[in-house]
């Protein structure tokens, strides 16, 4: 029978951290490591792996929120915003809203939202934008290295976002990260139908071009929304060198309006579309009004 001790704990944690193992996945690198060929999970497993994954948890609490799922991304109910981590789906299953946005109940999620329909609709809109984005990410897989690499990046920037709307007070520099998530999904599904690195080179940051030429190349019925969205963001150079004077509220606001133009990007390229279903019940116009 194996033993350790926490200071045993530590240094393989520390290691692994060396070696580039996310953190939601070291507690089970731990394991393997004490327990060798004595690892066996599932049943009929070695309850000492649950005895090593709880010490673990209890030297790191927290590390398994850390997952990264399919992808992150953010609600918001007025100035309280949340992250949203996607799960990860096999066969068929049924997706409800309450649950993927981390609540136990629908009653809990409506007294978050204030009782008010309204945030409650723009809650269940940001739920479809985030579940299209990342699985409409995992489906482009036969699109060119460049443009899938663009969609990964705008994630990354979306995740940057929530993290800092979440924990942080000075809020200015997310302009950065906000504008990047928009002109790397437009540029990425520019990339995936056809338009040439030296093209996309020529419209530089210039989000409103990128989205005119979208919407001329493979039209959707997001396009009046996005054109007048893209129209709002603040100027992404100008915005290195200048802090841009936004509440809270308007740039949660920018970093929805960012996470759902990234979303059509891939609700145009694939049969990913949560959203469809939310505007079947609520009409075509539901989204818009919630962004006036």
């Amino acid at each position: 029978m194996a033993t350790w001790t926490d200071e045993d704990i530590y240094r393989l944690d520390l290691e692994l951290a060396k070696k580039g193992v996310a953190q939601h996945a070291r507690a089970h690198h731990v394991a393997m490591e004490i327990l060798g060929p004595e690892y066996v999970i599932g049943v009929g497993g070695n309850p000492q792996v649950d005895e090593v994954l709880a010490n673990y948890a209890r030297l790191f609490p927290g590390a398994e929120k850390t997952w990264p799922g399919m992808g992150t991304g953010l609600v918001a109910s007025v100035d309280q915003v949340r992250k949203v981590t996607v799960p990860v789906v096999f066969g068929t299953c049924t997706v409800s809203i309450h649950e993927g946005l981390g609540f136990s109940s629908h009653a809990e999620f409506a007294n978050w939202c204030r009782q008010d329909q309204d945030i409650a609709l723009k809650s269940a809109f940001s739920f479809a934008d985030i579940f299209d984005l990342t699985y409409g990410r995992d489906e482009v897989t036969h699109s060119s290295p460049d443009a899938i690499e663009m969609w990964t990046l705008a994630l990354s920037h979306l995740e940057v976002t929530t993290n800092s709307i979440i924990g942080g007070f000075d809020l200015a520099a997310l302009t950065q990260s906000i504008c990047m998530t928009v002109e790397l999904s437009l540029k990425a599904a520019l990339a995936h139908l056809g338009v040439t690195e030296k093209e996309l080179k020529a419209i530089g940051h210039n989000n409103v071009e990128s989205a005119k030429l979208l919407a001329s190349l493979k039209p959707h019925r997001d396009d009046p929304l996005i054109e007048q969205l893209v129209a709002k963001l603040p100027p992404y150079v100008g915005s290195r060198y200048k802090r841009a004077d936004l509440t809270r509220l308007a740039m949660i606001d920018l970093a929805l309006a960012s996470q759902f133009i990234a979303s059509s990007t891939l609700r145009r390229l694939t049969d990913r579309d949560f959203a469809a279903m939310i505007e079947t019940e609520d009409g075509p116009d539901a989204r818009s009004r919630l962004f006036d």
